[in-house]
């Protein structure tokens, strides 16, 4: 028991740790432009508001993810629980991101002849914000040009939904860690892309309230493939 007490005590000190370090770039940043507009060393001009502006939207939702996270990882998250088709949310939610995967030049391929009407309970609005996580990670992440293929297949009483990316791939050992909170295989990279570090933490937490699992494997693609498994309800007819 005090071991595993100090485990967690470890743990709690360790993501205090984090949280701070987070939070004390873009502070420090935000400072120095300050700090800067005040010696008069910078000018009041479109582009430095531009530049603390997208500073304070960084640590608005790095909190803001933080606070998800927490309410997630209490149980504490409203779910309406009912029939949905993983499928059709996933591809409502990829027409938010049509033009920018266009613009970077990445292609998505939903693989054809999938069953749409296979169903499972869940939070749709819920279930949008899982793939809002995973396809703003292959938008960042995936080196143009590209490709994303997403396809299911049910196995027995299970669904499983595979969202996978080309290059560049991650280590085995980062494999292992995608879903811990704050975790990133390239802190700088992911910095000046806007994440917080905390999307897939998330999207494993409202997956698992649904009743299923999330898993991080090689992309046949040579990338990162995400499977999520749920329990089916029904199929539709």
């Amino acid at each position: 028991m005090a071991q595993t007490l100090g485990k967690y005590e470890h743990l709690r000190k360790q993501w205090l740790s984090d949280i701070s370090h987070e939070l004390r770039t873009p502070i420090s940043i935000l400072q120095g432009e300050i700090e800067a507009i005040l010696d008069g060393v910078r000018e009041m001009s479109t582009e430095t508001l531009e530049s603390i502006h997208a500073e304070v939207m960084l640590m608005g939702k790095l909190i803001g993810d933080l606070h998800e996270l927490s309410i997630a990882e209490t149980g504490g998250l409203s779910f309406a629980q009912e029939p949905v088709q993983m499928l059709q949310i996933l591809e409502n939610t990829m027409k938010i991101f049509e033009s920018r995967f266009l613009q970077n030049d990445i292609t998505v391929q939903l693989a054809p002849g999938e069953d749409m009407a296979i169903t499972v309970n869940a939070d749709a609005d819920r279930m949008a914000q899982v793939f809002s996580n995973i396809l703003e990670n292959a938008l960042r992440y995936t080196t143009s040009p590209g490709k994303v293929k997403i396809w299911q297949e049910q196995k027995g009483a299970f669904v499983h939904l595979n969202i996978e990316d080309s290059k560049p791939g991650v280590s085995d050992d980062a494999l292992e860690h995608l879903f811990d909170r704050l975790y990133r295989t390239d802190p700088s990279r992911s910095r000046k892309n806007g994440g917080s570090g905390l999307g897939l933490a998330i999207s494993k937490s409202i997956v698992e309230l649904s009743g299923g699992k999330i898993h991080a494997r090689h992309s046949s693609l040579g990338g990162v493939r995400i499977e999520i498994v749920l329990p089916i309800a029904s199929r539709a007819g």
